[in-house]
């Protein structure tokens, strides 16, 4: 699912099948449970892995939303935004990470021991994913 209309981007099969294939690669190869792209606006732009059960909507906004106060407390300690943002719960825990777009990576994983290798992973995900997404908004360029 890649949302065209809430997008300002140039939406084309190609490009929406390269997000995809990416979230995809990063659920296989870490073992996550699921990867999604999300607008800071809170919009879902694109899923990848296991949704069924996960109220997406509601993720998708409450990560929007966790990032927005996130960036006053990187404010008062000097920074302008974190990047990245872990989580960890008994079951499930999930790691976000901050694109230079106006977007974030999400990435539920249940296996604590391979919080690294999906910290390590994403980031080389967010990188690829926001270089498909500038070529979106500046098309040709």
């Amino acid at each position: 699912m890649l949302n065209k209309i809430l997008t300002n981007a140039v939406v084309t099969e190609e490009g929406v099948s390269r997000i995809h294939q990416m979230l995809g690669e990063l659920v296989k190869d870490v073992d996550a449970t699921a990867a999604f792209l999300v607008e800071k606006s809170g919009q879902m732009l694109a899923t990848e892995g296991e949704i069924r059960g996960l109220d997406t909507t509601a993720i998708a906004s409450l990560v929007s939303s966790s990032f927005a106060s996130t960036r006053a407390v990187a404010k008062l300690i000097g920074e302008q935004e974190f990047q990245a943002m872990f989580q960890q719960g008994d079951r499930s825990s999930i790691f976000l990470y901050s694109l230079p777009t106006q977007d974030i990576l999400v990435v539920i994983f249940s296996d604590l021991s391979k919080t690294g290798l999906v910290k390590v992973q994403a980031e080389q995900t967010a990188k690829a994913l926001a270089e498909e997404l500038i070529q979106m908004m500046h098309p040709g360029h």
